[in-house]
């Protein structure tokens, strides 16, 4: 596990409060990267994946798509936040702009079991899948403290405001809709807790489920071993609506409706060799990789 005074390679997540433009970014596909993203290439980025400062790993509802919709429900998917910090811009594509600033990224995945990753190795499968999947990341969400319960449940939202957004992104991208476009309007019962206006939707590619990143961001620069950008990220709460639906291959029944979850993940497990940037936060003795949609206000998308 490294440190965070001695990282080696860049990694960079980006601001999630840019202006909405929809630019080519890294090749791949099915990526949401904000920010300051565009100054990093993909394999720069995905080799720092290999070991994060902080991870967090949390199970949702999923289905088996490798079968024809509707499927049962199957356990392993996951939704997981990776946070790794001090990352120099000297790794940036254009290291000439250089200034011995650092910074500290986040990545979100969406990741199906196993036999759901052989299925999608192979593209007759994508081609004639029945299913669509539509996911999105709320950026405003809180920073945890100590107390909270980490369970991916989303408790700062009541269950009202909670059973309102998953309806909303329901009705928004029902049957063959697809996934993009505007989100629904933020339901009355979220008060000022959530704004869906800050995220953008987009359709994950099946060929994602092998645990590729949907969503990254980064802090602004900030002197190396400056642990307030650290902290937060590894407070911050993500809340994620994924959303099950299908395609037209599925000749789905009029009235038939997609199955959708809100959770809220963080990356709240440190590495060890980490140092512990918040008391809301545990420490584990062996390093991995937390691997698990979305959007934000600004993206680029993966092509």
């Amino acid at each position: 596990m490294r440190m965070l005074s001695r990282v080696t390679n860049a990694f960079c997540v980006f601001d999630l409060f840019a202006g909405a433009t929809a630019l080519v970014g890294w090749p791949g596909g099915g990526t949401l990267v904000t920010g300051n993203a565009v100054q990093f290439d993909r394999p720069t980025w995905e080799r720092n994946l290999a070991s994060p400062n902080a991870t967090g790993s949390y199970s949702v509802t999923g289905f088996d798509i490798s079968q024809k919709w509707p499927s049962q429900k199957v356990d392993g998917w996951t939704l997981s936040v990776n946070v790794s910090s001090d990352l120099p811009d000297s790794q940036t594509i254009d290291s000439s702009n250089a200034t011995g600033k650092t910074f500290t990224g986040t990545s979100i995945f969406l990741k199906g079991p196993e036999s759901i990753q052989s299925a999608f190795a192979n593209q007759s499968a994508v081609d004639e899948t029945t299913w669509k999947i539509c996911v999105a990341v709320i950026p405003n969400g809180p920073q945890e403290d100590a107390s909270t319960t980490d369970n991916g449940t989303c408790g700062y939202l009541s269950s009202q405001c909670i059973t309102d957004l998953q309806k909303a992104y329901a009705d928004k991208f029902p049957g063959n809709t697809d996934c993009y476009g505007t989100p629904p309007s933020t339901p009355s019962s979220c008060g000022g807790s959530v704004n869906t206006a800050n995220f953008e939707v987009q359709q994950f590619p099946l060929t994602s489920a092998n645990g590729t990143e949907i969503y990254v961001t980064a802090s602004s620069s900030h002197d190396a071993g400056d642990k307030t950008a650290w902290s937060n990220a590894t407070r911050q709460a993500w809340p994620v609506l994924t959303l099950w639906g299908w395609n037209t291959r599925a000749k789905a029944p009029d009235g038939s409706s997609p199955t959708v979850q809100l959770s809220c993940v963080r990356a709240k497990t440190v590495e060890q060799g980490s140092e512990s940037p918040s008391s809301g936060s545990t420490v584990r003795g062996s390093a991995a990789v937390a691997l698990g949609l979305a959007a934000s206000t600004a993206f680029y998308s993966w092509l």
